[in-house]
C-alpha cells in the first residue's frame, strides 16, 4: 500500500480533488514577499529559534485542519528529505501552501478562503505549529517558537484482511505505514496535542457507464487517537482502532444475570428524546450499516457553544427503578472524525417534579462517567464502581450513585468535545443492562 498518489473519493476530508500546481520544488517563492498589499495578507508570521533569535529560511507548511496526509491525490514534493514524511505540493485553492521565511524569520501568509488552518514551522530537529482562523477581513500577527521534536510509537488494530494501514496526523503533513502487526512510529513531530488517524482503502470492482470493468477505491477510517507529543520524549503504546474481542468475552450468560436489551434501535430511535441547554444544538436519528456495524444504530449530532452548555440523548424508564443490583450497562459507540478529542457521558438520572420530590424526599441529580470515544466502534462496559464520586459542589448535578441507585428515572448519554462551537456526531448501538430485575417486570 505504499503509494504517494491516491485516486479516491475523499472530498469531505481534504477538500476538492484538484490537480496541484507549484514550483518545481514545491515551495512558493512569491509567498511572503513585501510586495503584497495589506488586504491580500491574512497572517503575518514570525518564526523564532528556541533561543528567541529569528529562524531564517525556515520551511513553513500551511494545511487545513481537516487535511489528512496520504489520503489525497496530490503529488509529493520531489526533493523532500529522505526519512521525513512526504510533503505535498502547494495548491492555494485547497489551502495548502509550502513557504519559507525570510532572513528575519518572517513571512506574510496570503489570504486563503475562510477557514481554520494549521501553520507549521519545520527544521531538522525543531518544529512548532499554531492554529489560525482566516476570515474575509482578519489580519493577524502570529509568532511561533521552534522547540525540540517528540516521537510517537504505537499500534493500529488492523481490520480483517488488512496487512497494513496508513497512519496520518490530521492537519499536518505526516504519515507512515504500519507493519504487518499494525505497529507504527513517527520519529519527529512538533510538540502539542495531535490527532493520529488510521485509515486504509478498500477497492471494489464495478462497471463504468460503458459497461467496462472498473475499480473504485473508498477510504475507510480504522480509528483515531488524540496524542500528546512532548519535546525530547516518545509517546509510547498509542493504540488506534478496536481490538477484536473473542465472542466468549462479549457474552454474558442469561442464567448468571438478568439481561435486558434496553435499545437496539432497529425500530429507529422511537422512545428516545433529545435535550439541550439554551445555546446548544442537537439532532437525533437512526442510520443503517454504519462503518461495518450491521443493522440500525442511533446517530446523535450536537454542538455546544461553550463548556457550560450541554446536549444529550436519553430515554425515560417506565417508572422509578431500583438499580441497586446493577451489574453493568454495556453498549457500542463510535465518534465522527473531528478536530479534537470527543467523549460520551453515561448518566443515571433522577428527574422528578416538585410534587414527587416533596412526597418522596428524594433529590434530583445524577451519577455519571465520561468515556473517550474513537472513530472505530468500541464496546463499553460501565459498572457502578466506574461512576464518578461527587464533590461538595455536585458539579454537573452529580450527587453520586448511592443517592440515585434506588430510584433511577432516566438513562442519558451526553455528548462531549473540547472545542467550543464545533459540531460533533456519534453513533450508539445495542444498549444492554445486566442485573436489574425490575426491568424484567
Amino acid at each position: 500500500m505504499k503509494k504517494w498518489v491516491w485516486h479516491i473519493g475523499f472530498a469531505a476530508a481534504v477538500g476538492a480533488l484538484i490537480a496541484a500546481c507549484s514550483s518545481s520544488n514545491g515551495i512558493d517563492p512569491s509567498a511572503g514577499t513585501s510586495l503584497e498589499t495589506e488586504n491580500s495578507v491574512a497572517v503575518v508570521l514570525a518564526v523564532k529559534q528556541s533561543d528567541g533569535s529569528p529562524a531564517a529560511r525556515t520551511k513553513v507548511l500551511v494545511r487545513p485542519v481537516d487535511f489528512l496526509a496520504g489520503a489525497n491525490n496530490m503529488d509529493v514534493v520531489k526533493d523532500h528529505k529522505k526519512g521525513e514524511s512526504p510533503v505535498v505540493v502547494s495548491d492555494s485553492t485547497l489551502g495548502i501552501l509550502n513557504l519559507e521565511t525570510d532572513e528575519q524569520g518572517r513571512l506574510n501568509l496570503k489570504r486563503l478562503k475562510p477557514g481554520t488552518y494549521n501553520v507549521e514551522a519545520r527544521q531538522d530537529t525543531t518544529k512548532a505549529f499554531v492554529r489560525v482562523v482566516v476570515t474575509d477581513v482578519s489580519r493577524d500577527s502570529v509568532s511561533i517558537k521552534l522547540e525540540p521534536t517528540g516521537a510517537v510509537s504505537g499500534q493500529v488494530y488492523l481490520p480483517e484482511n488488512e496487512s497494513s494501514v496508513t497512519v496520518g496526523v490530521k492537519g499536518l503533513d505526516y504519515f507512515v505505514e504500519t507493519d504487518e502487526e499494525g505497529k507504527f512510529e513517527f520519529k519527529s513531530l512538533p510538540k502539542g496535542l495531535l490527532t493520529l488517524v488510521g485509515f486504509t482503502f478498500r477497492t471494489y470492482k464495478t462497471l463504468d457507464m460503458d459497461g467496462k470493468p472498473s475499480a473504485i477505491s473508498n477510504l475507510m477510517t480504522v480509528g483515531s487517537s488524540n496524542t500528546k507529543v512532548e519535546s525530547g520524549k516518545t509517546s509510547k503504546n498509542v493504540t488506534i482502532g478496536q481490538k477484536q474481542v473473542p465472542a466468549s468475552d462479549t457474552t454474558v450468560k442469561e442464567d448468571v444475570y438478568p439481561v435486558v436489551l434496553f435499545a437496539d434501535f432497529e425500530d429507529s430511535t422511537y422512545g428516545w428524546y433529545i435535550s439541550r441547554s439554551k445555546y446548544a444544538e442537537a439532532q437525533l436519528d437512526a442510520e443503517k450499516n454504519v462503518a461495518g456495524r450491521k443493522g440500525m444504530v442511533a446517530h446523535f449530532v450536537y454542538q455546544n457553544d461553550s463548556n457550560a452548555n450541554w446536549a444529550l440523548m436519553g430515554r425515560a424508564l417506565n417508572e422509578m427503578t431500583d438499580m441497586s443490583e446493577l451489574d453493568s450497562v454495556v453498549f457500542w459507540a463510535r465518534a465522527g472524525l473531528s478536530d479534537s478529542s470527543q467523549w460520551i457521558s453515561v448518566s443515571f438520572d433522577v428527574l422528578l417534579d416538585s410534587i414527587a420530590l416533596d412526597s418522596t424526599g428524594y433529590e434530583n441529580g445524577k451519577a455519571w462517567v465520561h468515556l473517550e470515544l474513537d472513530t472505530a466502534w468500541q464496546r463499553f462496559v460501565v459498572t457502578p464502581k466506574d461512576l464518578i464520586e461527587p464533590d461538595e459542589h455536585h458539579i454537573g448535578g452529580n450527587i453520586g450513585w448511592d443517592e440515585v441507585k434506588k430510584h433511577v428515572t432516566n438513562l442519558n448519554f451526553f455528548g462531549g468535545g473540547v472545542t467550543e462551537g464545533t459540531p460533533y456526531e456519534m453513533w450508539i448501538d445495542d444498549v444492554t443492562i445486566y442485573g436489574v430485575k425490575e426491568l424484567l417486570e
